[in-house]
């Protein structure tokens, strides 16, 4: 999985600290003892790197989150057709490949059992697993051809089948999956730490998204939340 928190931090020192407590300084004898500690994983269950590898995971998440153009497929190229939801997601490609928006797709889908199949779709996250062929990938040439339709599945941040009652939820690079008791399903960017409501309700987090419906033939309703990503400066 892509590290993407590494881009928090201005430098490595800033890193290493991020490792460490007030207490550590305080009654450790040495800089070079809090150090050893933090390598250990005493303080938390994310890696941590040494200075080398600091600067290489970096290097390797910036090109991830600002690609060439050479480098990346653009999908929507294979878009010929007239469908309203594929337009909105065509449209919306380069920005989110871009990573300066990031788009949720919900989907409600009803399969030939006649139950219905619904989840929350991070489209960047969906975009680059199909370009690496990685785990729950999706065809999005195909799918913007309309040779195959867009569907929910396990993989995505949520996912809920009706027939059984069981749902699934998934943190990815971009999002950690937050049930609030009263706010309901929220999504919490984790590049710019800012939290996307699932809900239409007005709320104190809805200035974080705006959020679309749109009228599909082939999708009936597709719900889109565009949430605009502040980077550092």
């Amino acid at each position: 999985m892509t590290d993407f928190s590494i881009l928090s931090f201005a430098d490595y020192r800033d890193y290493w600290r991020s490792f460490t407590i007030i207490e550590d300084f305080r009654y450790l004898p040495s800089h070079k003892v809090v150090g050893c500690i933090a390598k250990l994983g005493y303080r938390g269950s994310r890696p941590f790197y040494d200075e080398q590898q600091f600067h290489l995971v970096r290097k390797q998440v910036e090109q991830l989150r600002n690609p060439t153009v050479s480098t990346v497929l653009n999908y929507r190229q294979y878009f010929k057709g007239t469908d309203p939801a594929l337009q909105a997601l065509a449209n919306r490609e380069s920005a989110n490949v871009q990573q300066t928006i990031s788009t949720i797709i919900f989907l409600e889908i009803t399969c030939s059992t006649g139950f219905s199949q619904s989840g929350y779709i991070d489209f960047e996250d969906s975009l680059r697993k199909c370009r690496v062929k990685g785990q729950g990938a999706v065809d999005w040439k195909a799918i913007f051809e309309e040779r195959s339709q867009l569907k929910p599945s396990q993989h995505d941040l949520v996912y809920y089948d009706w027939r059984t009652r069981k749902v699934f939820a998934n943190d990815n690079d971009n999002y950690r999956v937050i049930s609030d008791p009263q706010l309901g399903l929220m999504f919490n960017h984790k590049g710019d730490h800012k939290m996307v409501p699932a809900t239409s309700r007005r709320n104190f987090f809805s200035h974080n998204v705006r959020r679309y419906m749109i009228k599909s033939p082939l999708y009936g309703f597709m719900i889109l939340y565009d949430h605009q990503v502040r980077k550092k400066t």
